[in-house]
């Protein structure tokens, strides 16, 4: 493989010679970096049934790293892709729709039950590679724990900056696998601000966020997962967004397969924001208002602390708005918000319906598919492909919101009984409840 620049066009060797050029293009100092492989990718489905390497390490030759030898892998990427019918039948029902609904059950990996495990596993195998002993990553918490698991089984040490608001639960995990976590006093720029200098003060290698070609390279697989595993190419992508790597690993791999027969139109980008941390998605509103305007890109809020619950959607300087906002215009796609004080619902939604225990910001995915349809931007035909990025496991007090507390019982005479079908009735009152509120 080799690297060209997205600005310039200049090559650089490999991560070497990137890392040591401070992870910026040395040519026009640009960070977004295009990742160029020797094998075409038309000879992609002849490594679809790779059992030697499964999971995300099948697609070996379309990853930036040489040797085999230095994959760290915990059998990451190979979760399977379920059809969630009862969104199908949901969208029939209430709105007239017929659509396919898919779930991409990144929520089910081994290593932190996140789609961050794709990160994980490329980083820690390129670190590896180029013998990194040490690395700076400032996280909302998940890419934190991830960084975490991976680095200690390659042997890396890591030193993981996260906001105050992080649960513990995972400050505790990052800190089990013997790694190092400094809780900052302040939001997740405050984080990053303070990653920085210590990757500047000792000379370590920092993580470079959103735009980072090892985090892209891994997000981008996905999408070879969805042609392996889904007859019907994509129409619809529906994310919930924080800082945007996800989605521009999807566009990335959108650019290696166009034109190769893979599919016939890139999916519309359909992005989700809690809206009680919304940069990106007011930016977008205001850019709708005007028309999109010359230079909308670049008009966008920025939220010193965002008050939201939510730590892993917690990024209120959305450095990387002016690059994947066009991206989802290009689309004909929408950055939309979902009300969080509604996100249980959802997922007692989904955990009734399709026994998946979903944590808040895969329930803020799910949310905007379902206020997607009453703003009509999913339509008949649409084959949808949700990213169900973290499970439950992520955040334990997110499940005690699922009880239904009618108090402490002193007789059988207090028991209210009711059937299944009532808790779905209820349930199914409560969704539409939501959607006619914010539609």
């Amino acid at each position: 493989y080799t690297f060209v620049c997205d600005g310039c066009s200049a090559e650089v060797e490999d991560f070497t010679a990137w890392f040591e050029g401070g992870q910026h293009c040395p040519g026009c100092g640009a960070h977004g970096i295009a990742v160029k492989y020797a094998r075409p990718y038309e000879e992609l489905p002849q490594v679809f049934g790779d059992d030697a390497r499964p999971g995300l390490w099948r697609y070996f030759d379309y990853v930036p790293l040489n040797d085999p030898k230095n994959i760290i892998s915990l059998d990451e990427g190979g979760t399977l892709i379920h059809r969630w019918s009862f969104l199908e039948n949901f969208a029939q029902s209430q709105f007239g729709i017929d659509c396919r609904v898919y779930a991409h059950r990144q929520d089910r990996n081994y290593a932190t039950g996140t789609f961050k495990d794709l990160a994980g596993t490329v980083v820690a195998s390129v670190l590896k590679e180029n013998r990194v002993d040490t690395y700076v990553v400032s996280s909302t918490g998940n890419i934190g724990v991830a960084m975490s698991r991976y680095l200690k089984e390659a042997g890396i040490t890591l030193y993981a900056f996260i906001p105050n608001v992080s649960p513990k639960a995972q400050e505790a995990e990052i800190t089990c696998f013997g790694q190092r976590v400094f809780r900052v006093d302040g939001d997740y720029t405050r984080a990053k601000a303070m990653a920085q200098e210590l990757a500047d003060r000792h000379g370590m290698l920092l993580a470079s966020g959103t735009f980072d070609p090892m985090r892209i390279e891994a997000k981008k697989t996905m999408v070879y997962e969805w042609v392996r595993q889904v007859q019907d190419f994509p129409t619809v992508y529906v994310q919930a967004l924080s800082g945007g790597t996800g989605p521009l690993g999807v566009c990335r791999a959108c650019d290696e397969l166009e034109g190769k027969g893979f599919f016939e139109k890139r999916p519309r980008l359909l992005l989700v924001q809690s809206d009680r941390c919304s940069p990106m998605a007011d930016g977008w509103a205001n850019a709708k208002a005007s028309g999109f305007a010359d230079g909308w890109e670049n008009d966008f809020p920025v939220l010193d602390d965002p008050q939201t619950s939510i730590a892993t959607l917690a990024t209120g300087n959305p450095g990387a708005y002016p690059k994947l906002a066009p991206r989802v215009h290009e689309s004909g796609g929408e950055i939309i918000t979902f009300p969080e004080q509604h996100i249980s619902a959802v997922a007692q939604f989904a955990a009734f319906e399709q026994g998946a225990r979903i944590g808040p910001a895969a329930s803020v995915t799910v949310g905007g598919f379902l206020r997607a349809l009453a703003l009509g931007h999913i339509v008949d035909g649409d084959v949808v492909m949700m990213n169900i990025g973290e499970g439950i496991r992520r955040s334990p007090q997110f499940l005690e919101t699922f009880i239904v507390d009618d108090g402490p019982v002193g007789c059988v005479d207090d028991c209210e009984l009711f059937a299944p079908e009532a808790r779905r009735r209820r349930l199914l009152s409560d969704i539409e409840d939501v959607l006619s509120s914010t539609a």
